[in-house]
């Protein structure tokens, strides 16, 4: 009988040493619940908060510094009495024909030629690409020069060129001078 009370010790501390199934659940529910209430919280109560602030701060200087007129020069009044009142219409244009280049990474057998129109708003704008005009030849020849088979493959290549060519002109010209592009050529060999 010595030997019963034992199993019942053995027994007893199989089942005090077995956890329960309901006792390991609950930091995996916690978890599950309180991390993403923490994160949303933080979120709402801080980082919001905080981003808010900076923003309005950012508002609040471009309004002083717009609104100071003394210390302004006269290329950003300029600038901000475009941003402000209607767009001009771009009604000059300068015809740029017959332009070709490389494809890059085609061994120099693919070539691309265009022909475009550039249109501006300024009424001396024929003046300042004669002035310019083997600058503004160079900026379009690394613009379609940088353009490999698979880019002109796609088909929104045109408008990829048309936005670089105005970036473009718009680094060589020192300011934005073009307003649009239109092709009238585009062809790849």
């Amino acid at each position: 009988m010595a030997k019963e009370p034992e199993a019942k010790k053995d027994a007893a501390a199989a089942t005090a040493a077995a956890p329960s199934g309901k006792g390991g659940m609950l930091p995996i529910l916690a978890v599950v619940v309180l991390v993403p209430a923490l994160s949303f919280g933080m979120v709402q109560f801080l980082v919001f908060p905080k981003m808010e602030k900076m923003l309005a701060d950012v508002a609040a200087a471009a309004g002083s510094a717009e609104g100071d007129g003394a210390h302004a020069s006269a290329d950003s009044k300029k600038a901000s009495a475009k941003d402000k009142g209607p767009k001009p219409e771009a009604t000059f244009s300068y015809e740029f024909k017959d332009i070709v280049s490389n494809l890059t990474g085609s061994m120099k057998s693919r070539y691309i030629k265009v022909s475009f129109t550039a249109y501006s708003a300024d009424p001396t704008f024929a003046q300042i690409v004669d002035s310019n005009k083997a600058k503004l030849l160079d900026a379009t020849l690394s613009v379609l020069g940088s353009l490999s088979l698979v880019d002109v493959e796609d088909p929104g290549v045109k408008n990829k060129v048309r936005g670089e060519l105005v970036f473009a002109y718009e680094s060589v010209l020192r300011g934005r001078v073009v307003e649009e592009i239109y092709f009238s050529e585009f062809v790849i060999q």
